[in-house]
């Protein structure tokens, strides 16, 4: 049985070096050290980040800083500030009413960012609730993994159900953004065959030099 469990170790090993590893979450972005103000908005009215990219960045996450006045419903959304196009939408998600807090989007499929655009990135809600902002008294704008927010442009959406970029603000809008990648990892149980494998081979060589 030692020789099982050894050869397992190997398995593990073997199994590491050739690319095999646990789920990993990495946050990306996150300004909350800029917040300093909670901008009250009506129900299906939110403000958007203003993001810019230095190189190609994948995301797969999105987090508002949010107070909600009751439980409601979240959209994620990403639009284009020069164009008003909406590139990504994520379907309504449920949050309760927990204080000011980071509400995170659900795992989405990798979505790119490209430097030379402006970037409206954020939530709209269908409730009234409180966003984190920061109003320019902390000094912006805010960079972290050559991901940059601004408040030269923030974007306002409106309309839950058909988000529509609306007129602009001049605020930093504090949120997190998330790359999450996730690899296959064998069970215990299959690593343990592995490894049975493995001295099962070993004993058979051992026995046909003997």
């Amino acid at each position: 049985m030692r020789a099982v469990w050894r050869a397992s170790a190997v398995a593990v090993f073997v199994w590491m070096m050739i690319g095999g590893r646990a789920e990993a979450t990495s946050i990306i972005f996150n300004n909350v050290s800029r917040f300093d103000f909670q901008s009250s908005r009506a129900a299906e009215s939110s403000p958007l980040a203003d993001i810019t990219v230095a190189a190609p960045t994948v995301i797969t996450e999105i987090g508002v800083y949010n107070d909600l006045a009751s439980d409601g419903n979240l959209k994620f959304l990403i639009f284009n500030l020069d164009t008003h196009a909406l590139l990504f939408q994520s379907a309504p998600q449920a949050f309760v009413d927990d204080g000011l807090s980071f509400k995170l989007s659900n795992i989405f499929a990798p979505f790119t960012l490209l430097p030379g655009i402006n970037y409206g990135i954020g939530a709209i809600a269908n409730v009234a609730g409180g966003w984190g902002i920061n109003n320019g008294s902390a000094g912006n704008p805010f960079t972290q993994n050559g991901i940059t927010s601004s408040d030269d442009r923030n974007g306002n959406v409106s309309n839950f159900a058909s988000p529509t970029l609306g007129g602009e603000g001049s605020a930093m809008i504090i949120i997190e953004l998330g790359n999450d990648t996730v690899a296959t990892v064998p069970e215990p149980a299959t690593l343990l065959l592995l490894g049975s494998g493995i001295a099962f081979v070993a004993r058979r060589r051992r026995s046909s030099r003997a």
